[in-house]
């Protein structure tokens, strides 16, 4: 996974922004605003991408899980995890870890964004956040030491099309009708572009940061 660098964190904290105001990273590819909001225990997370290259930009920004062999989208959900003492809220695709088998590797859905247009969405996630990724053994979790603040940050990976990229596509089945995907699709090849610092989020202290 691509994590924080120096190069990053330098073009786009802005010392004098409120932590709650919008933050806003681009490269020759798009344009990346989030900004995140306090709803009770929730975080919301809203971030808008804006295609600004001259080729369809798929974004891998729709989560999904599987269940008794059906498949279901994760409408509202990112994942998380701590890089270099900072909390990444992300949609992606995710890395297999190193010594992990797995009997399928979990590509997100994807949504395309032709050139010169937007597309906005929220993630909802639930405070105090909880690490994880698709491959996060859920049955081998330890005990959280306890809750601490971290600075969060959102990253999207995608990539761009070129032609006859559209005729990939496959229409996947879900419990919420039919989803576009691109599966398999090299890791190698995602992009990714990341915002923030977004202001500070409770996180349970996992013992990895």
């Amino acid at each position: 996974m691509a994590g924080l660098t120096t190069a990053s964190l330098a073009c786009i904290i802005d010392e004098k922004a409120d932590a709650m105001s919008a933050i806003t990273n681009q490269n020759g590819d798009m344009t990346l605003s989030a900004q995140m909001r306090q709803d009770g225990i929730f975080m919301m997370l809203t971030y808008q991408v804006t295609n600004t290259s001259d080729s369809t930009l798929y974004l891998f920004d729709v989560l999904h899980d599987q269940f008794d062999g059906a498949v279901f989208p994760l409408v509202d959900a990112c994942y998380a995890s701590l890089e270099q003492g900072q909390l990444v809220l992300s949609r992606q695709i995710v890395a297999v870890p190193k010594g992990t088998l797995v009997e399928y590797v979990n590509i997100p859905f994807v949504t395309a964004i032709k050139p010169g247009f937007s597309v906005e969405k929220t993630v909802r996630q639930v405070q105090p956040v909880f690490p994880w990724s698709p491959y996060t053994d859920r049955d081998r979790i330890p005990e959280a030491k306890g809750v601490i603040q971290m600075s969060a940050w959102f990253r999207v990976g995608y990539f761009l099309g070129v032609e006859g990229t559209s005729d990939l596509i496959k229409a996947m089945p879900t419990d919420q009708g039919t989803r576009p995907a691109f599966s398999p699709f090299p890791y190698a090849s995602q992009k990714t572009l990341m915002t923030g610092p977004l202001g500070n989020i409770a996180v349970y202290d996992m013992g990895q940061n």
